[in-house]
């Protein structure tokens, strides 16, 4: 279904206004025209009536008439003729009318009269003209007085809602409530509408998110005492059926614990309740570190070159959530993909970035925003378990320690998810 683009309000307007006032002088002119012939033909239907009283007495004297632009003469016959217009060769323009009278002998003759009035649309081009001017005046200065006008009474106002609505996140619901008062009188009702739809969304996403702390908060005994005893289980000896559902017990009671601990931090993050405590740390000693805790189930996949000669500059962060990062990036790259996982970090500019390399299918560009966000997950994640919220909260926990999280494509095909942050420091 092929949509319709809507033009802009705002040249909609204008153009409606100077429609309207181009109208408004074409039909000036036009009255102005009518109104000047219709005159015209009553002051000659009125010099006729005048000459006509003369032609029935026999005293109708047509001599005095030339000097006044008249030109009467009696026929004996011919056809009745309301005024009309009748242009001469000499650029002239006369008015033409024939009218009925009666002898004193009571014979019937018809008075022609022919009225000059070339002057008369002379005078009326003139006033047509000079209301032309000051219509194209008229037009200039309305489209002049319109543009700062509907900006300040139009444009203004939608920029500055639109600037709320682009500065409006799920933790400040309902605490940026626009003022109707300030608004213009036609923008009052979508502002205080504006106002009960944050609110409703305030309260709503608060219930989310208790629900969400409350269920991570609840769930977190549960799953530790069954992890607890699925280990326990696989220090004894037992049958293959036997080990084999511990083993997948353990499984995803380790999944379900990951999860649990997203969800509440994610929650903690939403709540303002997210502990940080930042420090300078060196990138060399990080990686190595996030190296050996993943190392025992990610085998030989995981690589970690030999740190150059130069040393790194430092850079500020939350050693504890910087790990958790790491650790959800390195757990999501050997899940999407089958080759090697390869750390490294280096500078770029004034940063300094922490990469995350695979050679699997990658993030398609259009899909990378998407993938931040909690519950989504790309197209190449089809047929793969997963919640969707690790990268989310990889992307919340790096904003919250001023960094950013960046995803590219690895040289050779991959993805290559990338932490950045300032340099704090020069390398020690």
């Amino acid at each position: 279904m092929r949509r319709t683009v809507l033009p802009s309000l705002r040249g909609w307007l204008q153009s409606t206004a100077l429609l309207s006032v181009i109208a408004g002088y074409v039909l000036l002119l036009l009255v102005n025209a009518a109104l000047g012939d219709l005159q015209r033909k009553q002051q000659h239907l009125k010099l006729a009536a005048s000459l006509l009283q003369q032609a029935s007495t026999g005293a109708l004297d047509a001599g005095p008439l030339l000097s006044l632009g008249l030109e009467a003469r009696v026929l004996a016959d011919g056809e009745l003729q309301s005024p009309t217009l009748q242009p001469w060769p000499s650029g002239q323009q006369w008015l033409l009318s024939r009218s009925s009278f009666q002898l004193p002998n009571s014979e019937r003759r018809l008075l022609e009269l022919r009225q000059d009035v070339t002057a008369s649309l002379q005078q009326q081009q003139l006033s047509q003209l000079l209301l032309v001017a000051a219509a194209g005046a008229s037009i200039l200065f309305t489209s002049l007085l319109l543009r700062p006008v509907l900006k300040r009474g139009l444009v203004l106002p939608l920029n500055d809602l639109d600037q709320e609505l682009q500065a409006l996140e799920a933790d400040t619901l309902g605490e940026h409530l626009l003022d109707p008062s300030r608004q213009p009188q036609e923008l009052r009702a979508i502002a205080e509408a504006f106002n009960n739809l944050q609110q409703r969304l305030a309260a709503a996403w608060q219930r989310e998110r208790s629900f969400v702390d409350g269920v991570a908060h609840e769930l977190r005994t549960p799953i530790t005492v069954i992890s607890g005893h699925s280990q326990r289980l696989q220090r004894q000896v037992l049958a293959d059926p036997a080990r084999d559902s511990v083993n997948s017990i353990t499984a995803e009671a380790r999944r379900m614990g990951q999860l649990l601990t997203s969800l509440r931090e994610l929650a903690r993050c939403d709540g303002g309740r997210l502990q940080l405590h930042p420090a300078l740390l060196d990138a060399d000693e990080k990686l190595l570190l996030a190296y050996e805790q993943a190392c025992a189930h990610a085998g030989e996949r995981l690589q970690l070159p030999l740190p150059s000669v130069q040393r790194l500059p430092l850079f500020s962060a939350d050693a504890t959530r910087l790990q958790q990062s790491l650790q959800l990036l390195i757990s999501n790259a050997l899940s999407f993909s089958t080759g090697s996982v390869r750390l490294f970090a280096e500078v770029s500019g004034d940063q300094l970035v922490l990469h995350v390399q695979d050679s699997g299918p990658g993030i398609a560009e259009a899909e990378r925003a998407l993938v931040l966000q909690r519950f989504q997950r790309g197209s190449t994640a089809a047929g793969q378990r997963g919640a969707g919220i690790g990268l989310a909260l990889v992307d919340e926990l790096t904003r919250a320690m001023n960094g950013e999280v960046v995803i590219a494509e690895a040289p050779g095909g991959g993805a290559d998810l990338q932490l950045r942050f300032k340099v704090a420091a020069a390398a020690p």
